[in-house]
């Protein structure tokens, strides 16, 4: 079962090309084991929002990637542009 995940990011009022810059310097195609790759989408009539659309082969291995990355630091330059981040998953219907 994959699962798709959109992730939606509310910047900091202004920080919008900021935090876009620091989400596309990861691949959307990469080597993350259990990810099938990313888009990262910019809200046109607020570009302080800012839309990820990932695929993961679960919820469970994307809930253990995000907790190393979180542990690890690798969030911390994301943050300092954010002030929420709220996080989907969806299954396929047709799968």
């Amino acid at each position: 079962m994959t699962v798709t995940l959109l992730v939606k990011i509310s910047g900091k009022a202004g920080h919008g090309k900021a935090l876009a810059e620091v989400l596309n310097s990861v691949p959307a195609e990469n080597d993350i084991d259990g990810c099938f790759g990313m888009d990262v989408f910019m809200n046109n009539e607020n570009p302080d929002e800012v839309l990820i659309v990932e695929k993961w082969s679960s919820i469970e291995t994307h809930k253990s990637f995000l907790a190393a990355l979180t542990e690890a630091g690798g969030l911390d330059e994301m943050l300092k542009h954010v002030t929420e981040v709220n996080r989907t998953y969806y299954e396929e219907v047709n799968e």
